[in-house]
């Protein structure tokens, strides 16, 4: 009986979790749809679609946790975070940043020797090459920086809202917490679509959703996305920016200089993250020794 109790909530869990991929997804070809039919080409001003949807997904799915919350029903987190697991946070983020630079290395290093595996380098590269599609020159300055801000700031604040926070959230309460991270970490690497993206991101989101879980606070995952997304391709982006005029050596130097550092970090990411799940710990057990006193 436990059993079958025990996968009927999995399946009402799961089920749920669908109903919010489901919810994003068709709000954003709602408002791409809404987009072309007002004769906007889509791809030049990406920035404008990007940041309309992403911002529309935010206030809307934080409505829906504001109104779980008025039933006393909370999903989301935002618990108080210390300065040490803020520090620990920015740490683990960089030392994130440095395995995606090493795998994308190591797999342009593979594909010198293996068709398929440059083909989806390829692949992966236009699929993150805004102007892969279009002419350059075409998009005008004010939706570039739309574009950046949406990347580095609004689709880390959409992402984080639906899957550390509903997808996560709805899931966690009917399995454990490990399970309830691989699904998500799946689930958020499956939405990237393109092979070698979605190789790295079940990783980034296995890492974004033990953040969230450890920290209590889906502002700690906000944090986190938005220093990489910043960092990974929103700085290369905005040097690139012709209106700035930037050398490209310098552009060059300063991205491989930012790679050098977060692939250092490396290791001192690795010991962040293991540093924020024992504190993690120690507050649980101080909270239910807490609870333990008072009953």
């Amino acid at each position: 009986m436990k059993f079958i109790e025990k996968v009927s909530g999995w399946l009402i869990a799961l089920g749920l979790a669908v109903a919010v991929l489901l919810a994003f997804n068709y709000l954003d070809v709602f408002i791409m749809t809404g987009f072309k039919m007002s004769g906007y080409n889509t791809k030049i001003y990406r920035g404008l679609v990007s940041i309309t949807a992403a911002s529309v997904n935010a206030v809307m799915f934080g409505l829906v946790f504001l109104l779980c919350k008025l039933k006393k029903r909370p999903v989301l987190k935002v618990n108080k975070i210390s300065f040490t697991d803020v520090i620990l946070v920015i740490i683990l983020t960089l030392g994130m940043l440095g395995f995606v630079f090493t795998f994308i290395i190591v797999s342009d290093k593979i594909g010198d020797y293996l068709k398929p595996v440059s083909d989806q380098m390829a692949e992966y590269r236009e699929s993150v090459d805004r102007y892969a599609t279009v002419d350059k020159e075409a998009v005008p300055f004010w939706d570039s920086i739309l574009y950046l801000i949406s990347l580095c700031f609004i689709v880390p604040l959409e992402e984080e809202l639906i899957f550390r926070g509903a997808i996560f959230g709805i899931l966690k309460m009917k399995m454990r917490p490990v399970a309830a991270m691989l699904i998500t970490a799946a689930i958020f690497g499956i939405m990237h679509r393109v092979s070698i993206h979605t190789a790295y991101a079940v990783i980034c989101g296995m890492i974004l959703t033990a953040v969230y879980h450890y920290t209590e606070n889906v502002f700690a995952s906000v944090a986190m996305h938005s220093i990489f997304n910043l960092l990974g391709s929103g700085l290369g982006e905005f040097l690139k920016l012709e209106q700035l005029n930037f050398p490209a050596k310098a552009r060059t130097e300063i991205i491989s200089n930012v790679n050098v550092v977060c692939i250092l970090m490396m290791v001192p990411g690795a010991i962040a993250f293991f540093a924020l799940r024992n504190h993690s710990k120690k507050r649980l057990k101080a909270k239910a020794e807490s609870v333990a006193v008072s009953e």
